[in-house]
């Protein structure tokens, strides 16, 4: 070979060496002449040679043996590496163009940040190579075996993996863009944080893959299975779906804008935080459907149902009753929200159909059991109540005042049921000030314009389980902005009604109790009475809550300031004694819209 179309970048250089290690030679390229080196590498066997920053054009190196050879920062153009040896090579940095590596040999070789750009790979054997930040780009893979590879963090844009076998492949932070997956197998694998916009994925296998905040744009999943499949945060836009099957798929705060989605199942899927603009509904891909934002999701949300069956056929009385059942499943259920969805006859009784538009904190399985449970315990209510034709009669000639009037006395139907049953609810106190020092007809006339102002303003937040004793109330919510809310009215209407008054706010677990004087369910726990103290360390015209209090509210609304106080407890509760310090809230001011 000649060497006058050989150019060397750096030259020889011999570097310092110990009596104890070879010393590492820097060569330039023209000991690579395939004439010369075979002879030179026997010869010199224990040396340490380093090529660094050269260049390489039109070179046939096949067959030769380049182990323990290091290539650092080199361009090959067109070079042929045939049945070439790499072993523990260190090829950092080099970048290979248009090369042929059919059935090299890189064992052990060091690939870092190493790029093969339209390279012949056939049959190479890359067993425990070292690939970080590797290139491999425009390059058939598709007879590599991909498993015994390190591919995080690796890119093979534009690459063919054909009937790949990367199932369970862990490929976090991969550029797999425009790769050709056809027929290749990715089940369970990951791709959390790859870059796939624009890869053909015909008859892939996707099962239950991981695609976390993935680029994924572009692409026709028309017909795939990706059911179970993690997309959460993904990037979708452009894509097909056509015929999907995206049941149980994470599809939560994925951006789905401009994809076409004719005839998906959608069945199980989670929306939740999903953004789209537009979408095609239309096989054709020809009808474009604008979202407002968060609108996709309100209208596509698949929605947790609640099937309650009887043994018997609804009465005009019974149907009245379902209102207050579905606004009792929700007191009873912290921050979940029903609405009545179909009342239909069935064989042998009645099916009603209620829709969760709200999960809250539950689970879906944990939050369909219990609603279930306490659904049957009513529906013995609503059965037993058939026995009563007085009840009936009455509640007939006033179901529109079913609610007030009749529903405590339902529940005692279902008394043996809810005794001990602890629920999570949001509890308010307020005392009026100066009450025993009113005169007779004073009390009378103040205390009758006292309840007539709360009384719709604890209607309009859905006020549960009231007790009124003397100048005191105690009211229960299923929300605690809507606690918030509610006292925030009623201090403003009293306080113009020139009434004195302090309230007290806490969440937390109550049970339900049957009390024996007032003949009604009532509350207890350690929540009614945490806020009772909290209402006696109030000032007048003051609203004192807790800590979980004011971390709800925030969650849930902008209108309320919550300012720090430090308030001693006046009696005892649970480990706390009268004296104590606390940390309570104020509510200083709101904001209104």
């Amino acid at each position: 070979m000649s060497y006058n179309n050989l150019t060397s970048i750096k030259s020889n250089q011999v570097k310092a060496s110990t009596s104890m290690e070879p010393a590492p030679v820097t060569e330039s390229h023209g000991l690579l002449d395939p004439a010369i080196w075979p002879q030179w590498k026997e010869s010199n066997e224990t040396k340490v040679v380093i090529f660094e920053e050269q260049e390489f054009h039109n070179l046939d190196f096949s067959g030769l043996d380049f182990s323990n050879v290091q290539f650092i920062d080199c361009r090959f153009h067109y070079c042929k590496f045939e049945a070439t040896n790499f072993i523990s090579s260190n090829l950092t940095d080099s970048d290979f163009i248009h090369c042929d590596f059919s059935r090299a040999n890189l064992i052990a070789a060091i690939l870092e940040n190493t790029a093969f750009r339209k390279c012949q790979l056939d049959n190479v054997n890359f067993l425990t190579a070292q690939f970080k930040k590797t290139v491999i780009v425009n390059t058939d893979l598709s007879h590599i075996d991909l498993q015994s590879i390190d591919l995080k963090g690796i890119t093979l844009d534009g690459c063919d993996l054909r009937q790949q076998n990367l199932a369970g492949k862990d490929l976090s932070n991969a550029s797999l863009k425009r790769v050709d997956l056809r027929e290749a197998n990715l089940s369970k694998a990951i791709f959390n944080h790859v870059n796939l916009s624009s890869a053909l994925l015909a008859s892939t296998v996707i099962d239950k893959c991981q695609f976390r905040h993935a680029n994924l744009s572009d692409i026709n999943f028309s017909s795939l299975d990706l059911s179970g499949a993690n997309l959460e945060s993904a990037n979708l836009r452009g894509c097909n779906l056509s015929g999907a099957n995206l049941s149980n798929v994470n599809l939560s705060r994925a951006n789905v804008t401009d994809t076409i989605l004719f005839n998906i199942n959608s069945i199980g899927w989670d929306i939740s935080g999903i953004h789209c603009e537009f979408a095609y509904w239309d096989q054709g891909a020809t009808n474009k459907t604008y979202y407002t934002k968060n609108e996709f999701e309100r209208l596509y949300a698949e929605s947790l149902t609640i099937d309650l069956k009887y043994d018997f056929r609804l009465t005009a009385n019974e149907i009245a009753t379902l209102p207050i059942l579905i606004e009792h499943l929700q007191a009873c259920h912290w921050g979940v929200a029903l609405r009545l969805k179909s009342v239909k006859d069935v064989a042998g009784g009645a099916l009603v159909r209620l829709v969760v538009e709200d999960v809250g904190h539950y689970s879906v399985n944990e939050l369909a059991d219990s609603l279930k449970e306490e659904a049957s315990r009513i529906q013995n209510a609503q059965l037993a109540m058939r026995a009563d034709r007085n009840m009936q009669k009455e509640l007939k000639e006033a179901v529109a005042g079913i609610k007030d009037k009749f529903w405590p006395r339902l529940l005692e139907l279902a008394a043996e049921y809810e005794v001990e049953k602890v629920r999570n609810f949001c509890v308010l106190f307020i005392d009026l000030k100066g009450f025993t020092q009113w005169s007779d007809v004073t009390i009378s006339e103040r205390m009758s314009l006292f309840r007539g102002l709360l009384k719709p303003i604890l209607a309009k937040w859905n006020a549960s389980y009231p007790n009124m004793e003397g100048d005191s109330l105690r009211a229960s919510f299923r929300s605690a902005k809507s606690a918030v809310e509610c006292a925030w009215m009623t201090r403003h209407v009293l306080m113009a009604a020139e009434f004195e008054l302090r309230i007290g706010i806490d969440l937390g677990e109550v049970t339900i109790v049957h009390n024996e004087v007032t003949e009604q369910s009532d509350l207890e726990g350690t929540a009614v009475s945490m806020a009772s103290r909290l209402e006696s360390m109030a000032e007048p015209g003051q609203i004192f809550v807790s800590e979980k209090v004011k971390h709800y509210v925030e969650q849930q609304t902008n209108n309320f300031r919550f300012v720090p106080r430090k308030s001693q407890l006046k009696k005892n509760i649970g480990s706390k004694m009268a004296g104590d310090w606390l940390d309570v809230y104020e509510i200083e001011k709101i904001s209104l819209k």
